[in-house]
């Protein structure tokens, strides 16, 4: 089930809405996922040209996130238990920034994917139906984990950086 994750995050799209699109039983695409079964030609053929859009959206820039620090051993005294303290809400804050951009990413490549799809030749309504759904659900998780909402994380990154730079010139100077 690694692999699954790994291409359910690669197309930003469930395991049900996938087998939808390539016209394939759920336990079929979970099969091929897993190693165990092959793709009929017409879903390969589908996916290769997925994979290949995807691919297109590989070169384009991505954000580099900020690394979290590694904190050593300190001695307990009150600046090092500040210091320590702002590097976990470093980490914790960058975690979180984190989960909200991969979020965002996964969405906006799920939208790029069905906005693709769309404008191709649909034979059924249930397909355009499905891709307006995953265009929908899209939209509605960019708008949960927004660039505005990462825009504060990344200021109270920043903040709590700036608050760490503080922390180290107050302990050299002892």
């Amino acid at each position: 089930m690694k692999k699954d994750k790994n291409i359910g995050e690669l197309l930003g799209m469930q395991q049900e809405e996938m087998a939808m699109l390539l016209r394939v039983t759920r336990s079929q695409w979970a099969m091929y996922v897993s190693g165990q079964r092959g793709l009929p030609p017409e879903a390969q053929l589908k996916l290769a040209e997925m994979f290949a859009f995807i691919a297109q959206l590989d070169k384009e820039e991505k954000v580099a996130l900020p690394p979290a620090k590694q904190q050593g051993s300190k001695k307990n005294n009150f600046w090092e238990g500040k210091l320590i303290d702002n590097q976990l809400n470093q980490a914790r804050v960058a975690a979180i920034l984190k989960k909200y951009k991969d979020k965002y990413e996964q969405a906006m490549i799920a939208w790029k994917l069905s906005n693709f799809l769309s404008t191709k030749e649909q034979e059924t309504k249930w397909e355009q139906e499905l891709l307006q759904h995953i265009k929908n659900r899209a939209e509605a998780v960019m708008q949960k984990n927004g660039l505005e909402l990462q825009e504060q994380y990344e200021f109270k990154l920043r903040l709590l950086q700036h608050e760490e730079l503080l922390l180290n010139e107050k302990l050299s100077g002892k």
